[in-house]
């Protein structure tokens, strides 16, 4: 029960993690993000192979996050900006090309078969007794998730953060205040990819990753954002955590084949019965 409940957490992290990379770009940049996953599958790709020439750990952790904020800059400034005059639409359809474009990009340059990103506490456990052990990756990843969130959930709290929610509520008036949009936008894809980066990185320090993880990664994703409401940090965070957990107990007391359709499931009863999410968002009224 005890393992079952932290594969849950470490599984809802990344649906956590992702779901948050998702909702900041949603607050800057008013567009759901289809690709934010292959975004940091490349940058993860580029770690793992950093890491393939023997150098240090830490510093391919680095270069990998620095991979998944360039990424997301590049994307913001050479396509997103292009498109935004032409409205929601051609943005969302943009997006979805990115994945499958990112996918195959993967797929030329580093092939199909499935990597992991190799780290110090890989393969090491801790014995609880009774025969319980947990794995010190899973520790690894539900702390950073927990400190990613309150990360987040802080900057947001920031001039910066707060100057972001008014671009997305309104990019025409908050120009007309003062407000850098596209200083603001580029931020909020590069902390996009940033935190993409990570946690497509944390996912392939304990298990493979490879062309095929994005379709699935996305979609929970996508789930963990929708009990947010694409609008609560907090909502989002523990959505994907309950999201985890629910999948894995589903496929360990049920069926693998059945996790999937739960997820689903989720997001229809979501929509239907709390379709502000699992938080509503605080109203800011003028003062």
């Amino acid at each position: 029960m005890l393992q079952t409940i932290v594969s849950g957490l470490e599984a809802g992290s990344w649906f956590a993690l992702l779901g948050l990379a998702i909702v900041v770009v949603m607050k800057a940049a008013d567009v759901p993000n289809f690709a934010m996953a292959e975004m940091g599958l490349v940058a993860t790709y580029v770690g793992i192979s950093m890491s393939g020439t023997g150098a240090p750990f830490w510093l391919c952790v680095l270069v990998t996050l620095v991979a998944g904020v360039v990424i997301g800059v590049v994307i913001d400034v050479a396509l997103m900006r292009r498109l935004s005059k032409y409205g929601h639409f051609p943005l969302l359809l943009m997006t979805i090309g990115l994945s499958l474009a990112l996918n195959a990009l993967i797929g030329l340059v580093w092939g199909h078969a499935p990597r992991s990103f190799p780290a110090p506490w890989s393969g090491a456990s801790v014995q609880l007794g009774g025969g319980v052990s947990i794995g010190v990756p899973q520790i690894v990843t539900i702390v950073v998730g927990l400190v990613g969130a309150v990360a987040i959930t802080l900057f947001f709290r920031t001039g910066t953060g707060a100057q972001m929610r008014a671009v997305a509520e309104n990019r025409a008036t908050a120009r007309l205040i003062g407000v850098d949009a596209g200083r603001l936008s580029a931020i909020a894809w590069g902390v996009g990819g940033l935190i993409a980066a990570l946690t497509v990185m944390l996912q392939a320090q304990s298990a493979l990753v490879s062309t095929l993880s994005p379709t699935s990664l996305i979609i929970y994703g996508f789930v963990a954002a929708t009990m947010g409401a694409f609008t609560s940090l907090i909502g989002t965070f523990v959505g994907g955590l309950v999201l985890g957990l629910i999948q894995q107990f589903v496929g360990t007391y049920l069926s693998t084949a059945a996790q999937f359709s739960v997820a689903l499931l989720v997001v229809f009863l979501v929509l239907v019965l709390r379709p502000d999410g699992f938080t509503r968002s605080v109203r800011l009224r003028d003062v």
